[in-house]
């Protein structure tokens, strides 16, 4: 009777553990197929070096990177200009001295806002949350395409500021 109940336990393992491979398969090739089907552009590769992947991103664009110390020159430059790429909650719980916001899908609307403080010159740090946050990337493309040249990408983004000591200011206004 106990070998019995065994088999039954044991067959019903089987069955369980089979049913998990199938999903895993199932959705293994959905994601394959979901990936390739996406614009060539914005495909995740399937191997890479996601520590940098940001700063690969960055590099392939064409857009400078800044490290902790070169954001802290650019913070500190009264010339320069600071937008910060996150949504409206975060940058009220917390952003980097002087950084406006300039959420990314919102810049074509939020842009104007800043004109009188831009000129296609005007040096121009963009960051988002941190080292796997895209959004400050995307935002720094979309400022070239409006014309403006000296920008530059902090990829260590928020989270790298506030870990390392930096100053932090809270609120809507910068």
């Amino acid at each position: 009777m106990i070998s019995g109940a065994v088999a039954v336990r044991r067959g019903e393992t089987l069955r369980l553990v089979g049913a998990c491979v199938g999903l895993l398969a199932v959705a293994a090739g959905l994601g394959s197929a979901a990936n390739l089907l996406r614009p060539a552009a914005t495909r995740l590769p399937w191997v890479g070096d996601w520590a940098h992947h940001v700063e690969t991103k960055a590099f392939q664009a064409g857009i400078p990177v800044a490290f902790l110390a070169g954001a802290r020159e650019r913070v500190a430059d009264p010339t320069a200009i600071v937008f910060d790429a996150r949504v409206p909650e975060q940058y009220e719980a917390g952003h980097l001295p002087g950084a406006r916001i300039l959420p990314v899908g919102e810049a074509d609307q939020r842009l104007g806002a800043y004109a009188s403080l831009l000129t296609p010159e005007t040096p121009i740090l963009v960051y988002c949350g941190g080292a796997d946050c895209l959004d400050a990337l995307e935002l720094a493309v979309k400022l070239r395409e409006y014309g403006f040249r000296d920008l530059t990408l902090y990829p260590g983004g928020f989270a790298e500021w506030t870990e390392y000591g930096g100053d932090v200011r809270a609120g809507s206004e910068p």
